[in-house]
């Protein structure tokens, strides 16, 4: 089986909801940052062979297959293929694996994944009725802001309450796991002050390419530079003093990851290809797994997901120098972070390495690119490391999970 490495990659700043990037056209945004993407990786756009791209909800701009109206909107040759993924928010994450295995298995040498969300700019969807061209026009509307929107639900799944909101998935993770408020409000925290310092150390500036903002009728041109869900004065009191959301009596939106924008992509490559490009690889793919449970408690999937992938990719919990595992919710990372000793033999993940950048809470979760910004951050973090190992779990509405295990060339 051959390797597949990742040769590097760019995320955009994550814009909050109705900020700096809602006025760029949801296709725009993927597009541009698979060229930079390119870019950074030293590799030109006619060397890509196939490219995979997230999107949860690409209605309005985005319809259809947005990979492949994005690449051409975006200079990309009428040769590169192009197909959208949707795994809800491990959409990227799973582009990446699927082409890492193509490299694998000898059937790609170059090869593009990446993702994008726009909450702001998710459009409404008319739904018809079940009589083929029917005068009456449109049934009903639906926002598909909110994964998973679609039409009519399925009575199946209604009776077993499949569909639930994802913040109710987050307070029965708590409930199982009896967390406490206190502990929920202080991972948040721990989120907030840790991004915070990796923004304002230049840390976040790697991996981040900036985006020009065109002007506004309230605002001049400008350049868009750092993720606007960052709260560097986060405190534990301000934590406190918010009140639970709806049907739940622990999650609030200082402790939930909040409605972003932003696109993310990296470059994978063959060993071959990248003797032929000269170029030094950011990481190793070794390994990759998903799991599926029960969509009302989704998110602690990712402990189940992470043990197999370390044991694919041959690697011990205890050589992973850097975790990162996805906080949709605080309660919801706490919750794997409660059953990974079940599933590890004991082993707890140190502090130390855990999001050592923050997470999801803080920079924010723009569905379809979290996938791979998650990849390019630990990929950047272990080279920064000097470390050798990482691994990555994401959890997914629906009641799945998809892990990743990384080598750093480098540290080998």
């Amino acid at each position: 089986m051959a390797d597949a490495f990742i040769l590097g990659g760019v995320r955009t700043p994550v814009g909050r909801y109705g900020g700096s990037l809602s006025h760029i056209r949801t296709d725009d945004l993927l597009g541009q940052t698979m060229v930079w993407a390119c870019e950074r990786a030293g590799v030109e756009l006619d060397r890509i062979e196939d490219i995979a791209a997230g999107c949860v909800n690409p209605a309005h701009e985005g319809m259809g297959d947005i990979a492949r109206w994005a690449a051409l909107a975006a200079g990309f040759p009428d040769s590169v293929p192009a197909a959208t993924v949707n795994r809800f928010c491990a959409s990227s994450l799973t582009c990446a694996i699927q082409i890492a295995h193509a490299i694998r298995s000898e059937e790609l040498d170059v090869g593009l994944a990446g993702g994008v969300e726009s909450m702001s700019r998710s459009g409404w969807a008319l739904m018809k009725g079940e009589e083929p061209f029917s005068p009456r026009g449109p049934v009903f509307m639906l926002d598909t802001m909110w994964a998973g929107a679609g039409g009519p639900p399925n009575p199946a799944l209604l009776a077993r309450d499949a569909y639930i909101e994802m913040i109710r998935t987050a307070q029965n993770v708590a409930d199982r796991y009896e967390l406490s408020r206190e502990e929920i409000d202080a991972f948040a925290l721990r989120s907030h002050t840790r991004a915070a310092a990796a923004r304002d150390s230049g840390r976040f500036a790697r991996e981040i390419h900036p985006v020009e903002i065109p002007a506004t009728r309230k605002q001049p041109a400008r350049t868009f530079e750092h993720d606007e869900s960052i709260r560097g004065d986060t405190t534990a009191e301000g934590l406190a003093a918010l009140r639970p959301q709806p049907n739940t009596t622990q999650m609030t939106a200082g402790n939930s990851s909040p409605l972003n924008d932003g696109a993310s992509a990296i470059v994978l490559a063959s060993g071959a290809a990248v003797d032929e490009l000269g170029i030094e690889p950011l990481a190793r793919v070794l390994g990759s797994a998903t799991y599926a449970l029960d969509p009302q408690v989704m998110g602690i999937a990712p402990a189940f997901a992470i043990p197999k992938a370390l044991q694919r990719a041959g690697v011990t919990p205890q050589e992973i120098d850097v975790w990162e595992v996805h906080e949709a919710f605080s309660a919801q990372a706490l919750g794997v972070l409660r059953e990974l000793p079940r599933q590890l033999d004991g082993f707890e993940v140190p502090d130390e390495r855990l999001n050592p950048n923050g997470g999801a809470v803080a920079i924010g979760h723009p569905f379809g690119s979290s996938g791979t910004r998650y990849v390019l951050t630990l990929a950047t973090e272990l080279r920064l490391r000097e470390a050798r190992y990482g691994v990555l779990g994401v959890c997914v509405g629906s009641g799945q999970g998809v892990a990743l295990v990384l080598e750093n060339p480098a540290a080998a």
